[in-house]
């Protein structure tokens, strides 16, 4: 991985734990007390979840894309849309 795009999967890396990681630390939020419209918390939380996880995934994946045309370009391969 050249030394130009290392920051860039450093960020794709960051945002998939930052997607995956709530999800997973079922002590947070394995509670009622707050509810929300008679929702308990747990519910809530992971209907806001899922959007927050959405949003985290794009921005990796659009930023990866980027990386990898940016590594790809660097070894002297540039990517063309619709192949390689």
């Amino acid at each position: 991985m050249p030394s130009s795009s290392k920051g860039s999967w450093i960020l794709v890396g960051v945002l998939l734990v930052a997607a995956a990681a709530p999800s997973l630390a079922v002590p947070l939020y394995a509670k009622e007390d707050p509810t929300l419209a008679g929702f308990p918390f747990y519910f809530w939380f992971q209907l806001v979840l899922i959007p927050c996880s959405v949003l985290f995934t794009t921005v990796a994946y659009f930023v990866a894309k980027a990386a990898f045309r940016r590594d790809r370009a660097a070894a002297g391969r540039p990517w063309k849309e619709g192949g390689q």
